[in-house]
């Protein structure tokens, strides 16, 4: 098993020593909307539902992508586009029911990938984007107020509001940070 850690971690290592000039890629979409959660312990799977429900839009210009946790594998799915919004559970250490921040990539210390469960945070995967691919895209946080995490748990009423209000704060995302597709006369 160890073993196996050493190589993961060399490999990422390898992976993350790469020139720039080799993995540069330009942007496909304008926006990426990542939900992570484990979907079956309550609460915690506000985000993976956030990330169902923009789906349902079908809009041309926005990915969605639903995970049970944050990985390097997403790396290059960032790197094509300019805006990412990660939505995750907050549980009690959220002041509202939403919350909306950016991330600046280099701010949070652990900026690590686990070698034992190859999950990391958002800053981690922006550091990890910019190194591979010499570039990463404005980010933010979303977080959802949420209350219990049992395995089986439905959501609860906090978690449902907080869904409802982030769709809503997505919504008005991509209303802001959409281009106009035609200029008045």
């Amino acid at each position: 098993m160890l073993k196996l850690k050493t190589d993961f971690s060399r490999r990422l290592l390898m992976l993350t020593a790469m020139p720039t000039a080799t993995a540069q890629v330009s942007t496909q979409y304008r926006f990426l909307v990542i939900g992570y959660g484990n979907e079956q312990r309550g609460d915690d799977a506000v985000g993976p539902k956030v990330a169902k429900a923009v789906a349902d839009w079908q809009l041309p210009s926005v990915k969605p992508i639903a995970v049970h946790q944050l990985t390097p594998a997403l790396a290059a799915d960032i790197a094509a586009a300019e805006y990412v919004i990660f939505v995750d559970a907050c549980g009690e250490r959220c002041a509202q029911t939403v919350q909306l921040d950016p991330i600046v990539v280099g701010s949070q210390v652990p900026n690590t990938v686990s070698s034992s469960t190859h999950s990391c945070s958002p800053w981690a995967l922006l550091n990890l984007t910019r190194r591979i691919y010499g570039r990463h895209p404005q980010s933010w946080l979303l977080q959802v107020a949420t209350e219990r995490y049992n395995l089986g748990d439905p959501l609860s009423s906090t978690a449902v509001d907080g869904c409802d209000r982030a769709l809503r704060k997505i919504e008005q995302f991509l209303k802001t940070y959409q281009r106009p597709t035609w200029q008045p006369a």
